[in-house]
């Protein structure tokens, strides 16, 4: 006998033997396979046919198995069993559900918020809820699925996966660059008004963003002046001709293409911290967390 080649039909009347097999009645085969039942004794002697063996004895209000029957209900049911069990495991690997992340404001909404209605159209049975803070989650308090940090990527209990580096540089509006002369002159910023982001990554202080740079390029800078609990109001006063503040990279580029901040001393420095995606060690696995990583890289290629 030829060795059947697996099909679609051969498939199907493989799934209709099984519930037969398992019911011993067309009718209530029929039922649970919603098709008729003459629909269900074609396939059944069609499948014979095809394997060259009888599978049922059929009599007078009474069917049972052949010895051939038996054998093949045993394979089938098993590996029906394990296709099944595969397919619950799969579904359960789809993103779903609702999806809580951490991110810091002026990220969420210069970088990631831009971004993230095509990670909503690639995964529609994720919901998402994003909340943003500047300091660090407790895991195990709340109810967060994982969280972007600015940060030096070391946190005890937690994975961490670096995202992208970035760079600070002294922005301010081309207005007040040209007033105070600070075109190639970092010398006359002792003499601005420094705009600081009072919270550039997790217990920083007031003005360690800007004593950072300055340090980078042997400057030295006089006061605290006006601070901001976030980067993107700095810039905003900046762009209203306030002071100078310091830009980072990643969220000063429409302000530069447009035409609203200028950087004035063209010396950008690579900034002590980097963006990391972290999550519990305990949801290493997790396919919304995976969905999300993934999708993120794919957006910094």
């Amino acid at each position: 006998m030829k060795l059947p080649q697996l099909s679609s039909s051969l498939l199907a009347g493989l799934h209709c033997f099984s519930v037969v097999a398992e019911t011993m009645s067309f009718t209530r085969a029929a039922e649970e396979l919603h098709l008729t039942q003459s629909a269900v004794s074609h396939r059944i002697k069609k499948l014979e046919q095809r394997l060259e063996v009888s599978l049922f004895v059929r009599r007078p209000r009474h069917l049972s198995l052949t010895n051939e029957g038996e054998q093949l209900k045993l394979v089938v049911t098993e590996q029906f069993s394990a296709i099944s069990l595969k397919l619950l495991e799969l579904n359960r690997a789809k993103p779903f559900g609702d999806f809580i992340i951490s991110a810091p404001p002026t990220f969420s909404q210069k970088w990631l918020v831009p971004k993230l209605s095509q990670f909503a159209e690639a995964f529609p049975d994720v919901t998402l809820h994003l909340r943003t803070r500047n300091d660090l989650i407790d895991f195990k308090a709340e109810a967060f699925d994982c969280a972007i940090y600015f940060g030096h990527g070391r946190y005890n209990g937690l994975i961490s996966h670096h995202l992208m580096d970035d760079a600070i540089v002294p922005v301010c509006s081309p207005e007040y660059a040209e007033h105070h002369s600070l075109l190639d002159n970092p010398e006359k910023l002792a003499q601005c008004q420094l705009l600081h982001d009072a919270a550039p990554w997790a217990s920083a202080s007031l003005s360690d963003e800007w004593l950072y740079w300055a340090n980078a390029n042997g400057l030295e800078l006089n006061g605290t002046n006006h601070s901001f609990d976030r980067a993107d109001l700095a810039l905003d006063a900046a762009t209203c001709g306030m002071g100078v503040a310091i830009g980072r990279i990643a969220y000063i580029q429409d302000y530069l293409m447009s035409g609203r901040l200028v950087a004035p001393v063209d010396r950008p420095v690579k900034s002590p911290y980097s963006f990391y995606l972290v999550y519990r060690e305990e949801h290493q696995g997790n396919a919304k967390i995976l969905a999300f990583k993934q999708w993120l890289e794919s957006q910094l290629n």
